[in-house]
């Protein structure tokens, strides 16, 4: 049994499709799990000062492992890996592996000493300042994350060259489980800290489980072999993708500084919001961007470029056949969804209205979040890292000007009433922090805009591909949307004995009524995208029940693929 599992886990997945597929079932088993650790937060800790804290801890062990982690990120190891034999990819991963090493302790060593003055230049007065002596506490124990990560990184670029998706994608999984015992185990004992502690073991348990795989591989030994000319390969190749990804945590640290200003609380609704967006975001943009990535590379490495711009097309309609419809559904059902997943204990009926305000807002810039995920794949895939550097950086700088033009508009008296009302806010204390969530999508949606205008310019036939795909899936968004408000209205007076089962059950309804008439309109017009994925879980389905109840083994003997 336990065999048969590792062969399951280690299977290659070929197909964008099942791959995608494969990675969006994982994605959501692991958001799933954050969703549970984010309960647990609210129930805890509500909108608090703690949870400011706790979240701030995170930002210099964030950039510190987009610096470093860039350097052994899948997408510049896979490229390199794909141009070596077996016993040279043997010598170059023991080459990155002691460069890495070497460059992430230094890094933290100076993190760890310089941590105070960022710190405290960072957040210079307010609710998170008061508690400097306990963020620096933190950043300190959160700083074994990025060193732990980066090493699971250089394994995750073998398990995805071997196109080992499944296994590649059950890290976050486990990495959410060591963050749910940091709560529920550490938090009683050892306070704030404890939870720190629950996220480095989460960071162990995603290295962890990748190493029986490479091992089988050979892959997991001492070092033996360095040579200063390949690392400096990586580090050169890498240094673009590390500042576009550092701008991303530029931007954020950013907000969490304009947050620190907003007033107690205003960090975490942000939190909250934000990682309730980034759900659908990695579920559809991260999927198809990691499951196309391999197949971009091969097709760049052997000069097939109108086979290149195809791929990536492809997986930019499935984004667009999946984004915009949960778009429209998440709009309408955006407070059921926060007061499902996070009413409970201190987390109170204002928390409640200002992430879900929040959440309406960040989650118009699904479709433009899931596309700046997919096309810096395709350039670095094309060697052309330094262009999503540039764009990033507009990005980020957009996001933090636009986010203060917000914060100072919000307190304009002719200005917040109109949001308030459109926001349904009225009479809710902290409507300023919805500020920073429209300085992050506004800049996002422009930014995809002209990065999908650029990519097409520079490749060409990108956007005449998605046209119609576009127009398809906008009229299965606004039926979606529609068909799920209307049943939310009909469901209104319908209440059962609790009231989390009443508006579980109202979202539920309307969930199902709303996607089964999307996947209708897309049914009418003959989507190409939903006859694949119905060809594709059929078939799937089919040859899963052969295997398992015809042969009562996961695998024939004939093929190792998914």
């Amino acid at each position: 049994m336990i065999v048969q599992t590792f062969r399951f886990l280690s299977a290659e997945v070929r197909s964008l499709h099942a791959a995608a597929y494969i990675l969006a079932v994982c994605t959501l088993s692991s958001s799933i799990i954050a969703m549970v650790r984010d309960r647990l937060l609210a129930h805890t800790f509500g909108a608090s000062v703690q949870l400011d804290v706790f979240t701030a801890a995170f930002r210099i062990p964030d950039l510190l492992f987009v610096l470093l982690g860039a350097v052994v990120s899948v997408y510049v190891l896979i490229p390199q890996l794909a141009k070596r034999s077996e016993e040279e990819q043997h010598a170059y991963l023991d080459t990155v592996a002691i460069g890495f090493c070497v460059l992430s302790i230094v890094a933290s060593i100076a993190a760890w000493v310089w941590a105070p003055v960022i710190l405290s230049h960072m957040y210079p007065s307010g609710h998170v300042a008061d508690a400097l002596t306990t963020l620096i506490h933190l950043t300190r124990i959160l700083l074994l994350q990025p060193i732990i990560l980066g090493f699971s990184n250089i394994c995750a670029a073998i398990t995805q060259s071997r196109h080992r998706f499944l296994l590649y994608s059950l890290s976050p999984v486990v990495y959410g489980l060591g963050a749910i015992i940091g709560i529920v185990l550490f938090y009683p004992h050892f306070g704030l800290s404890g939870m720190a502690w629950g996220v480095v073991l989460g960071a162990c348990f995603h290295l962890c489980i990748q190493i029986p795989s490479i091992a089988k591989d050979g892959f997991v030994r001492v070092p033996r072999h360095f040579a200063w000319k390949p690392l400096w390969e990586t580090v050169s190749v890498s240094l673009p993708r590390a500042g576009a990804l550092s701008m991303n945590q530029v931007s954020l640290f950013g907000l969490a500084s304009i947050a620190g200003s907003l007033g107690p609380g205003a960090l975490s609704v942000f939190y909250f919001a934000s990682r309730l967006a980034d759900v659908p975001t990695a579920i559809v943009g991260a999927s198809y961007s990691v499951a196309a990535y391999p197949t971009l590379s091969a097709a760049i490495a052997q000069g097939k470029k109108e086979e290149f711009v195809e791929h990536i097309a492809t997986a930019a309609r499935a984004i667009l056949f999946w984004s915009l419809p949960i778009t429209a559904l998440a709009i309408v059902l955006r407070a059921h969804i926060v007061r499902a997943i996070l009413g409970s204990g201190n987390f109170n009926w204002t928390d409640t209205r200002l992430t879900a305000a929040l959440l309406g807002i960040l989650i118009l810039a699904l479709t433009a979040q899931a596309f700046l995920l997919l096309l810096p794949r395709g350039y670095y895939a094309a060697g052309k890292s330094f262009i999503p550097f540039v764009f990033a950086t507009g990005i980020a700088v957009s996001t933090i000007a636009l986010a203060y033009l917000f914060s100072f508009l919000a307190h304009a008296p002719d200005v917040m009433p109109w949001v308030e009302y459109l926001l349904r806010l009225v009479d809710v204390p902290g409507t300023p922090v919805t500020a920073l969530a429209l300085g992050l999508s506004t800049a996002s949606i422009l930014g995809a805009l002209l990065f999908v205008s650029h990519f097409d310019r520079t490749f060409g036939g990108f956007i005449a591909r998605l046209e119609y795909a576009f127009v398809e899936a906008f009229l299965a968004a606004v039926v979606t949307g529609c068909v799920a408000y209307l049943s939310l209205t009909f469901l209104q007076p319908l209440t059962i004995m609790s009231t989390l089962g009443t508006i579980v059950l109202h979202m539920l309804v309307a969930s199902a009524a709303g996607i089964t008439s999307g996947a209708l309109i897309y049914h009418i017009l003959g989507n190409r995208e939903y006859q694949e994925m119905r060809i594709t879980v059929q078939d799937r389905l089919w040859r899963m029940g052969t295997r398992v109840l015809g042969n009562r083994v996961l695998f024939t003997a004939e093929s190792n693929e998914l």
